[in-house]
């Protein structure tokens, strides 16, 4: 090829494991070189800005190498447009998907005027599209020059949103082989997003939460948790997704201490009335209802039975839509999740109207919400911050419920094992004596299970922030205002520090074994981690106490699959068939 600017057309031959020479023929399948595997040709008529060298991205990836496309032609430092169009993702996907689009288009439409003007319609909707995208992804490369990190923007508007939702942890585990281990970038809802991987990685970022990073929520999320007078284009200050100062004081060990009781009262009622005399039980539904009824008790201070269970499914459509694409079209799970969103506000508000009247009258009461009144609190950040503490502390608890029940179920040694610790703990109690703040603290064994359980399905995969400042990371350079996700995945199933991951071991746990540091942080790190930790580990521990000394369980589907990206959960919601044990 000549180095004037002309029209050429380069020939690519996916899975071929020979470098060829890009051939002048247009629109057949040649056959391949001596000692190459024969494959089919796909043409791509482009522009030539300079000469394709030898050492370029279309060569490394025809001879099946990875690595430089778009960036290293001998020819031009700024790389030809072939090498280029290698670079917009691996195997030439862009034109892929444009070609299967157009060949699933043409068996679409029937043979007749009417059907094949609607076709070039089609056609030329499509052309509008790629090119946008074409261009999105030439400006993409051209950020090469800022020392971004590696990385794509994936398909206009919706980025790479799609191959996310789909399989995180495929998405993460390909992108950190095909990009970089420690960091890359992506595009989430049209965002420009830096993923932070490993250990070091969370180090790096909980070390300097106050001097890098304010919180973040993405706008579909704050749409769910914060009132329409909240929502802008530009989203909420960091002030307004902050939990007030007292709230931490609240979660502290020290002062959860007078609630322990209460849970354990409230577990051994909800196991009588749903477990007790039932042979079969489907274990996610139950653990919703009973962290949110033992949630609704701490932070409101309502017992009522049908106003929970109304809570309950107004809940459950919020957690639902927050995990899908945030398509608030009728129909669809957000739209159910938004208005889902207004029936909890609305009886919020009434909740918050009846503590009003009670602390007027002078009753005493024990909740958050009565805490947050007397603080001073709007009615609106009250709403806010109720509805934000009882989604995370319901579906997350309710989550590593229903798969500590699996795992367990699935191993006697380790049910027998907790089992043993929990009738230690009752041989040093009165018999109807509740659980106390002394004895979580000899459930050693049994929180190693939970731990154990948690790291291998994470009920929540990570969390946002955003730049408020320039940084750099393993050699690249973050601009301000973009966003940075850390997740629990890059760590929890890495098998440099977990020995074969895939395998539930508890004993990783247990004292004595000592975890890399920044290895298992389920509940975050440094001056935002999670608050309500110590709260998630009483009721966990509550609920294990109980359900280990009065039932033994084993799977009604062994192989039930677990559905769910953001959230994993069981499909068939965990049946399993109950024994109880007679003491």
């Amino acid at each position: 090829m000549g180095s004037s600017k002309r029209w050429s057309i380069g020939t690519f031959y996916s899975g071929a494991t020979t470098r060829r020479k890009h051939k002048r023929v247009l629109g057949k399948e040649t056959a391949p070189e001596k000692g190459s595997e024969k494959v089919k040709a796909r043409v791509v008529v482009v522009p030539v800005t300079a000469a394709h060298g030898d050492d370029c991205g279309v060569a490394a990836a025809v001879a099946g190498r990875t690595g430089t496309a778009g960036r290293n032609c001998a020819k031009d430092k700024t790389g030809c447009v072939l090498c280029y169009l290698n670079g917009l993702s691996s195997n030439l996907q862009f034109f892929t998907h444009f070609e299967s689009v157009i060949q699933s288009l043409s068996s679409t439409f029937p043979r007749n005027r009417n059907s094949m003007e609607a076709f070039s319609l089609a056609i030329a909707f499509l052309v509008i599209f790629f090119t946008i995208g074409f261009f999105a992804f030439r400006n993409d490369a051209s950020n090469v020059d800022a020392n971004l990190p590696p990385g794509g923007s994936g398909w206009p508007i919706v980025g790479e949103t799609l191959d996310f939702f789909i399989n995180p942890e495929k998405f993460l585990s390909d992108r950190m082989k095909r990009h970089s281990p420690d960091i890359f970038r992506t595009n989430f809802f049209g965002e420009k997003f830096v993923i932070i991987c490993g250990s070091s990685g969370h180090k790096f970022l909980f070390s300097n939460e106050d001097k890098h990073f304010t919180a973040y929520l993405l706008k579909s999320m704050q749409k769910l948790f914060f009132s329409t007078q909240r929502n802008t284009d530009k989203g909420l200050s960091n002030d307004g997704m902050k939990m007030p100062q007292f709230l931490a004081f609240i979660l502290k060990p020290e002062a959860l201490v007078k609630y322990v009781a209460g849970m354990d009262s409230i577990i051994q009622k909800q196991l009588k009335t749903h477990f007790e005399g039932k042979a079969e039980v489907k274990i996610y539904p139950f653990s919703r209802s009973i962290t949110l009824t033992i949630a609704c008790r701490f932070f409101l201070g309502i017992e009522n039975p049908e106003r929970i269970a109304k809570l309950v499914s107004q809940f459950n459509k919020v957690t639902h839509g927050l995990h899908t694409l945030p398509l608030n079209v009728p129909g669809t799970a957000f739209y159910h999740a938004i208005k889902a969103t207004g029936v909890i506000r609305k009886e919020l508000s009434d909740v918050i109207a009846e503590k009003r009247a009670q602390v007027a009258s002078g009753a005493p009461t024990q909740d958050i919400c009565t805490a947050m009144i007397v603080e001073g609190m709007s009615d609106e950040d009250i709403c806010e911050k109720i509805t934000g503490l009882l989604v995370a502390g319901y579906s997350t608890i309710a989550s590593t419920i229903t798969f500590f029940m699996k795992f367990v179920g699935e191993r006697s040694d380790v049910y027998h094992k907790i089992l043993s610790e929990q009738l230690e703990i009752s041989k040093s109690k009165q018999p109807e004596e509740l659980l106390c703040w002394d004895d979580m603290h000899k459930m050693k064994y049994s929180w190693a299970v939970v731990c154990e359980a948690i790291r291998m399905v994470p009920p929540v995969l990570g969390n946002f922030r955003e730049a408020k400042t320039d940084f750099s990371y393993a050699g690249f350079t973050v601009p301000k205002g973009w966003m940075v996700f850390w997740t629990v995945n890059t760590t929890q199933k890495n098998p440099e520090y977990f020995r074969e991951p895939c395998k539930f071991d508890p004993s990783r746990f247990m004292e004595g074994e000592g975890l890399p540091p920044y290895t298992f942080v389920p509940f975050g790190g440094g001056p935002r981690m999670c608050p309500g930790r110590e709260y998630a580990r009483f009721v966990i521990l509550a609920f294990v106490h109980n359900v280990v000394k009065k039932f033994r369980w084993e799977m009604v589907d062994p192989n039930e699959k677990v559905v769910g990206s953001m959230m994993p959960l069981p499909e068939k919601g965990l049946p399993v068939h109950l024994h109880p044990r007679y003491v």
